[in-house]
């Protein structure tokens, strides 16, 4: 067994310990952590590794009611903006440059760590980068005698074709792309916005925005909707994952989703069974012309309990996970293209990543990327994002409303943490 790139500089004990491990995620990783977990058991007789996993949704205020009870496992599979958000800009996690002879940290990339580094401390360690991608339903848009939509305006135009037998709330309708969730369509419409202004939603607290800017924007996303090319707030499915039956059944024409989850929307796409229908697709656009910049961020990462009894173990475990090469393999393509130098080793000899995540990542490195500030994904923030969307697709607010509550109290929920 392969664990050649593990550090040897201090004994990890060899008294029985246990620790916990938790991760989120669909079907595959589960199967393919646990597989892990086993893996690190066999090497280390000594340790039991007690697993907890789930779905996304619920996940994070499931770890933050952990972390306030001091309940939380010893190492957590972590989202970017938690290390920001849960502690205001202090670290609430153990600072893994204190257990750095466990954790090679050398095998990232510099940048890479900075991005997980919080008030001077090395808070957890990126498993890769990622950013949404559109994986399309080509079959869908070959039926109707299309090719894929790259402008606004063919996404209209596609739209209308493929909806034109749809009803006003009809279980069997059809449209050419389906933003799944509300974080799926705050990021669609967070690229709109980056792409129409070229600014970042905030910079330093403060939002980049006009109101204008905001309204104009959400008028063309209501745009996309009138024109049956999504659905509108009455036609949302209630299922907004990858079992969603438009999609498994091939009735929506493509999702906006993160390119290293793309490997469970192809597993439910007609049961697994129809994956030469589906293509990584361009970025929809204002114009021909412009090329859009595109959002990325770490896609998680992996952070030790400050509370931990074993923050040694916890951090050979990790080690673990991206050095030992039968790990890696395990995990196969169901956390993505890693940043770890060794991982990704590892990935590419053993061609760990490919169909669609590989053809996601592909696509991605056809465009400049900027990554998201750390406070875009916080929970507070967006809500107040998405809270003015649904006011405006629903028909409470009107679009000028909708995006002064958008720029307004998104600002005030950043203010929180930056002058408080």
């Amino acid at each position: 067994m392969s664990n050649e790139s593990s550090p040897t500089s201090t004994e990890l004990t060899k008294e029985d310990v246990t620790i916990k491990f938790s991760w989120w995620g669909a079907d595959n990783r589960h199967e393919a952590m646990k597989e892990v977990v086993r893996l690190y058991q066999e090497a280390n007789p000594n340790v039991t590794v007690e697993i907890e996993y789930g779905a996304w949704d619920g996940w994070q205020t499931k770890v933050l009611t952990q972390l306030s009870g001091k309940t939380e496992p010893d190492v957590m599979q972590v989202n970017y903006n938690w290390l920001f958000s849960y502690g205001r800009g202090k670290n609430v996690f153990y600072n893994l440059d204190e257990v750095k002879d466990f954790i090679n940290l050398s095998n990232w990339d510099e940048n890479y760590l900075n991005a997980m580094q919080v008030d001077g401390e090395q808070a957890a360690v990126p498993h890769g980068m990622t950013g949404r991608v559109n994986l399309m339903n080509e079959k869908l848009f070959s039926e109707n005698s299309l090719e894929l939509p790259v402008t606004y305006d063919e996404l209209i135009e596609a739209g209308k074709v493929i909806s034109k037998d749809n009803t006003a709330t009809g279980a069997e309708n059809k449209y050419a792309f389906t933003n799944m969730g509300e974080v799926s369509k705050d990021l669609f419409i967070a690229q709109m916005l980056f792409n129409k202004t070229g600014k970042v939603m905030q910079t330093d607290g403060t939002v980049n925005y006009t109101v204008e800017e905001v309204e104009e924007v959400l008028t063309q996303y209501k745009a996309f909707e009138e024109a049956g090319a999504m659905p509108t707030f009455a036609q949302d499915p209630s299922i907004e994952n990858e079992s969603n039956p438009e999609w498994v059944n091939g009735r929506t024409g493509g999702i906006y989703e993160w390119a290293n989850s793309l490997g469970k929307w192809v597993g439910s796409y007609q049961s697994g069974q129809s994956s030469e229908d589906l293509v990584v697709g361009e970025y929809f656009q204002e114009s021909a012309d412009v090329k859009p910049n595109v959002y990325v961020k770490p896609n998680f990462g992996y952070a030790v309990s400050r509370n931990s009894k074993n923050p040694e173990v916890a951090a050979d475990f990790i080690n673990f996970m991206f050095t030992n090469e039968d790990a890696v393999k395990a995990a196969g393509d169901t956390l993505g293209v890693s940043s770890n130098t060794v991982t990704y080793e590892f990935q590419d000899k053993n061609d760990l990543i490919e169909g669609s995540v590989k053809q996601g990542y592909e696509v991605l490195d056809q465009y400049e990327q900027t990554v998201m500030d750390p406070y875009f994904e916080d929970e507070n923030v967006r809500n107040e994002r998405y809270t003015a969307i649904e006011a405006f697709r629903s028909g409470k607010s009107t679009a000028a409303e909708a995006a002064k509550q958008y720029v307004e109290k998104q600002q005030s929920a950043l203010d929180k943490y930056y002058n408080e």
